[in-house]
């Protein structure tokens, strides 16, 4: 037992008033399960109007998906009000500090003492409880968020009302709560919290955003530019710019930039356009630069913009989702006699290394795709290795698949159709290499049935030969 809530010290003590004091708010703690209590509590107040005003109609998903909202817009409120009121007493504790008068009477030294110490103790006190229901609440947002994941999992639609948001030509999808690391909004600079924020990405250029800051954006998406009829790419070699012809400023955001200056206003230079950007437009992502490759065939990575990122990566992209497939269409052409006896790869033969891997790259290559021309080779062949696979040749047909995760709530067509790797919003076991339909395979946990099939049917035989195991020395 500590000393502050023994009783004898207590007794012995030569303030005794003052002592129990301090030990009344040493012992007295916040409830663990105290902001569970509230929440829940504000959620059964919540069920209760809503079953007044439905007159008694029963829950649904969507009434419980209304009711976490709820539940979560009441504990960011009572957060926020947390951390308002601790930015309010550090404020006005260094006022009070700074406009303390000075007290020309002396008074009892050990009086003072003894009450700034009680003082110093119960605002010590207040802070660390402060402090423990944040920490509660937070845990509680966290919480949360997950029950209203695995709902949104098991309904198998968007929790949120607008699955997908367009500014300057953006198609912003709603991302998971699950995932990796947290990314950082590209909009407003902060990082995304995948438990307790919701976050967009586009699905043309990859940009990330909060859910608030997607309409925000000023940026105009990558993919509406390389898809304009006299977009090229620049294979000029650019001019470094000054600060005196940029005036100063950030070529895309028109944020104040110098050399000297803080790290918010850092100049860096895009060595595609020969601009220098802020901080906010340019992380020092680094990228072969098309010019230097045809003009002095060199491909060293370079220090290039966000935008200018989001541009080359879109090309690249495509490029390299080709690749990933004729890599995956070979294990149908090895398998099938009739590609064999075609020799359907022949057509890859002044690419013969894309049959390898998908990353390796020569000069020639890399200038035909700055110049245009290596996109639209690539995809011719790619039209004829599928339409061999999925209608000229039956041995390869054959070997798709359908997607056994399907619902009820999935269209008809959509569950009779045929599925391969290659094709377009589709996900892969990475065990057995079983195909499904994206947005069933997330809907489902990511868990494949035909891995639990094969578990199961290997667990059988150890279950068989322990019985006749012990039916063996029964019999003895």
């Amino acid at each position: 037992m500590s000393w502050c809530s023994s009783e004898d010290a207590l007794n012995n003590s030569s303030t005794p008033s003052s002592r129990s004091r301090k030990s009344s708010w040493l012992i007295s703690k916040v409830d663990e399960n105290e902001v569970d209590k509230e929440v829940a509590e504000m959620m059964d107040d919540w069920k209760r109007r809503r079953r007044e005003n439905s007159d008694g109609g029963e829950t649904t998903t969507t009434n419980q998906m209304e009711c976490i909202q709820a539940a979560l817009d009441y504990c960011r409120s009572q957060l926020k009000q947390l951390l308002i009121d601790e930015n309010e007493s550090g404020e006005s504790g260094e006022i009070e500090k700074k406009s303390k008068p000075i007290n020309i009477i002396s008074p009892n030294s050990e009086q003072v003492e003894e009450e700034d110490q009680l003082g110093n103790l119960v605002n010590c006190l207040n802070r660390q409880q402060k402090a423990v229901r944040q920490q509660m609440y937070f845990d509680k947002i966290v919480q949360l968020g997950l029950e209203r994941q695995a709902i949104q999992d098991e309904a198998g639609g968007p929790a949120h009302s607008a699955d997908e948001c367009r500014a300057e030509g953006h198609e912003f999808v709603m991302q998971p709560v699950r995932g990796g690391h947290n990314p950082c909004c590209e909009v407003c600079m902060h990082t995304i919290w995948r438990l307790v924020q919701w976050w967009r990405r586009c699905r043309v250029c990859g940009m990330r955003a909060h859910d608030k800051c997607a309409e925000d954006v000023k940026r105009v998406c990558a993919g509406v530019l390389s898809t304009r009829s006299k977009f090229e790419l620049n294979i000029n070699l650019c001019e470094e710019r000054s600060l005196a012809e940029q005036e100063y400023q950030c070529a895309e955001c028109s944020a104040p930039i110098c050399f000297d200056g803080t790290a918010e206003q850092e100049a860096r230079l895009c060595d595609y356009s020969g601009e220098l950007f802020c901080p906010n437009c340019h992380w020092n992502d680094t990228w072969s630069i098309p010019a230097r490759i045809i003009h002095n065939l060199d491909a060293t990575p370079r220090p290039i913009c966000r935008a200018v990122k989001q541009l080359l990566s879109i090309e690249l992209r495509r490029v390299n989702e080709l690749r990933r497939n004729f890599l995956l269409m070979k294990c149908y052409f090895v398998s099938c006699r009739a590609a064999r006896r075609l020799r359907i790869l022949q057509y890859l033969q002044t690419h013969s290394h894309f049959v390898d891997n998908h990353v390796m790259y020569s000069l020639k290559e890399l200038r035909e795709l700055c110049e245009g021309t290596l996109l639209p080779e690539l995809e011719q062949i790619h039209t004829v290795f599928r339409k061999h696979i999925e209608e000229e040749c039956e041995t390869c047909a054959g070997n798709g698949f359908f997607c056994e995760l399907c619902d009820e709530s999935c269209i008809v067509d959509k569950k009779e159709k045929i599925l391969y790797p290659f094709t377009e919003n589709t996900r892969s076991c990475a065990t057995c290499l079983a195909v499904y339909h994206k947005k069933c395979f997330e809907r489902k946990s990511l868990n494949c049935p035909r891995c639990e099939r094969r578990r199961k049917r290997s667990e059988l035989p150890k279950t068989l030969s322990s019985s006749d195991e012990k039916e063996t020395v029964a019999t003895n």
